[in-house]
């Protein structure tokens, strides 16, 4: 029996098979193939022969185009698959709406696609160069800053299970002599195994499909390169390019190829850069601003642990982790770190977290230390932009409550309540006329017991821990930036609780004591 979303989805495949029809395309099955009229760069109108399938991923992605006959001589180049496929959309193109469900859009998309292929893709900066090659599995890694400066053989190292290949940038002279032989095998010393040839091959106007397309790239490299390939101490390039106003990296292996017609193989791998400024992209506008704030986060248990991630994360590079406690096993579920650091302080746990992020460090500091009294808090306090409390103890609260009030340091207190049913943060000292909101009354909340722990455990589940913590490091952020748009206080309702808590969600603002019911 046939389900109602397939006879839509049916009747949305024959009404574009019925346009298709009626621009005297023909055929059966899923393609067709019909005339498609372009304008070549003198003027003179030529038709073209295209081959239009829709796939079983269609209407979500775009039909398969395939050119059978330009109407003139054309070599195809880029933006286009290995297999003859066009590429007429970016990749991120939004589905809804899809301008590809539209026939007569489609072909006007593979006249452009004609038409641009002829004038060379005049302005196109797209560095794509990876998809007109075959792939080999893995990746490689490489750092931009310090490959932009380097030309010619470089060590690499490898995973032991080689999907992981990382280019050093640390020279190595290839041999120079002829190597020992064994059995009729040249004999290649360790130090010459594995190397990579890094080199820029400048403005890249062909797609690059083998070594035959490559070689002439390489400039007066290409013989000795060919010569390193071919003798098995190369054995990958990385090369920087340019294609228009935009630059890349293309990252290939190399080996000598058992088919006579081409004397070396290459295939593409994935590549990725390791540098901090590429990291950085994804860390929000404000990375750079925040990496001069020193932070402190005082409570690396779950709550903390993952504040401490998220402002690293954001690019607070100076920071400050404070607790006394050890990592017991019963603390994994809603902390950052895991069974490798049980038994270390959690300090030290949340610090060895960070460092695999692959940033440095040396700014982070782990104290396996509490919080007891005044003068302890009040230099703390004068030591760092701002300090959060996430440690959930009303001594330690209270302590740097006072103390930033007194020596007037923003002090950020996060807390859940009602078994994570209840989101609170609150911000120290006041500004202005503002108020915090009013505690939440307390129900007794039953707590859990853990064998060889004094300390009660509580119920609160792990979403609630990080929604928590994502809360209080949008008010630090808020705060370190100036931009003071948060209230003092910021309470939010996951679950459902008695008036006045009995609406979901985030209270934006606080009301002055004196309205509160």
């Amino acid at each position: 029996m046939t389900k109602a979303w397939e006879r839509e989805l049916t009747i949305e495949r024959e009404e574009f098979r019925r346009i298709l029809t009626r621009a005297e395309f023909t055929g059966e099955g899923d393609s067709l193939r019909g005339p498609v009229r372009w304008y070549r760069d003198d003027g003179k109108a030529v038709t073209a022969t295209v081959e239009v399938t829709l796939t079983a991923a269609y209407p979500f992605a775009p039909p398969q185009v395939r050119i059978v006959d330009a109407g003139t001589p054309l070599t195809a180049t880029f933006h286009r698959d290995r297999d003859g496929a066009l590429c007429l959309w970016p990749a991120d193109t939004p589905v809804e709406n899809a301008p590809w469900c539209d026939p007569a859009q489609l072909l006007r998309r593979v006249v452009a696609w004609l038409q641009q292929t002829e004038a060379g893709w005049p302005g196109d900066s797209a560095c794509d160069l990876e998809r007109y090659l075959p792939t080999a599995g893995g990746l490689m890694l490489y750092d931009l800053p310090s490959l932009t400066a380097t030309h010619g053989c470089v060590r690499t190292r490898t995973s032991p299970d080689r999907c992981l290949v990382t280019i050093t940038g640390q020279a190595q002279a290839p041999p120079t002599g002829p190597q020992r032989r064994r059995h009729g095998t040249p004999t290649i010393g360790r130090r010459h195994r594995q190397l990579a040839w890094v080199a820029d091959i400048g403005e890249v106007t062909q797609p690059i499909e083998d070594w035959a397309s490559l070689r002439p790239l390489l400039g007066d490299d290409a013989g000795q390169v060919g010569r390193l390939i071919g003798a098995g101490v190369v054995e990958y390039l990385m090369l920087r390019y340019r294609r228009g106003s935009s630059s890349g990296v293309l990252a290939l292996t190399a080996r000598p190829s058992p088919n006579r017609q081409t004397p070396i193989e290459i295939q593409a791998c994935e590549a990725a850069d390791t540098s901090a400024s590429t990291r950085l992209l994804r860390a929000g506008t404000t990375a750079s601003e925040l990496a001069g704030r020193k932070v402190a986060v005082v409570g690396a248990g779950a709550i903390g642990s993952f504040v401490a991630d998220l402002l690293f994360r954001h690019g607070v590079r100076t920071l400050t982790l404070i607790d006394g406690q050890l990592l017991r096993p019963g603390n994994l579920v809603r902390h950052l770190a895991g069974e490798p650091c049980v038994g270390h302080p959690k300090v030290v746990a949340a610090t060895r977290h960070l460092a695999d992020l692959g940033f440095d460090t040396t700014g982070v500091e782990p104290r396996h230390d509490r919080l007891t009294t005044p003068q302890q808090t009040v230099t703390l306090l004068r030591e760092h932009d701002l300090i959060i409390d996430a440690t959930g103890d009303s001594r330690a609260s209270s302590l740097l409550i006072w103390a930033s009030n007194t020596v007037q340091r923003t002090v950020i207190s996060v807390c859940v309540e009602r078994h994570g049913g209840i989101i609170r943060v609150d911000r120290f000292p006041l500004r202005g006329h503002e108020q915090h909101d009013r505690p939440i009354p307390g129900q007794g909340d039953n707590q859990a017991t853990e064998h060889g722990c004094d300390d009660p455990v509580s119920l609160t589940p792990p979403t609630a821990v990080i929604a928590a913590a994502q809360l209080a490091c949008r008010v630090a952020i808020d705060d370190l930036t100036r931009e003071c748009a948060l209230p003092a206080t910021l309470i939010d309702i996951v679950e459902p609780q008695e008036p006045p808590y009995d609406q979901r969600g985030l209270t934006w603002a606080a009301l002055p004591a004196n309205q509160h019911a």
